[in-house]
């Protein structure tokens, strides 16, 4: 599976929402960001008939169903769940469902007796291909994590070193 093949802007999407909820849950962000670094999503309708993503995460791989999220084979481990999360989401769900038409759309062109939609199948994979599949209709950077709780702690943090400070800068005067 090589990254050609992946589709970018699910590719990171996805990768920084499991970076964001696993760094939530356990507070590495730079462990995570390195773990999901060769993580990848495509589809294969060739492969599957039913509207579907794979995702490959090192050595790991699984197909989740795009209509109800639901694994259809393989298995990525405690990532399941939150590539579930990830698809369900109202904006990633749309995509998903727009890109599944469109490499239909595609795969039947290719597939046609007519030269012209041929012509029109090949330029739009030259297309997808220089643009790197960047053409969002939808923001995808928002994670749907809440990040209250982490910003929280970091203004706690930052307030608790400034009255240590005080309190030490006091200390020193007397």
């Amino acid at each position: 599976m090589s990254k050609a093949t992946s589709i970018t802007k699910f590719d990171n999407s996805l990768q920084e929402f499991l970076i964001n909820a696993m760094s939530d849950k356990y507070g590495d962000a730079k462990s995570y960001a390195y773990r999901y670094n060769n993580l990848k999503v495509y589809m294969d309708p060739k492969r599957v008939a039913e509207p579907h993503f794979y995702v490959c995460i090192g050595i790991s791989e699984a197909c989740f169903s795009i209509q109800d999220g639901k694994k259809l084979e393989g298995g990525l481990g405690n990532e399941d769940g939150y590539v579930k999360r990830w698809s369900d989401r109202t904006n990633i769900h749309k995509e998903l469902e727009a890109h599944w038409k469109m490499l239909k759309d595609l795969i039947a062109a290719e597939e046609s007796e007519d030269v012209n939609k041929k012509a029109t199948a090949s330029m739009i994979t030259r297309r997808l291909a220089s643009a790197g599949n960047d053409n969002l209709d939808v923001d995808m950077t928002g994670t749907g994590i809440d990040k209250s709780k982490k910003q929280e702690l970091e203004r706690k943090k930052r307030r608790f070193a400034g009255l240590k400070k005080e309190a030490d800068n006091k200390s020193k005067k007397k």
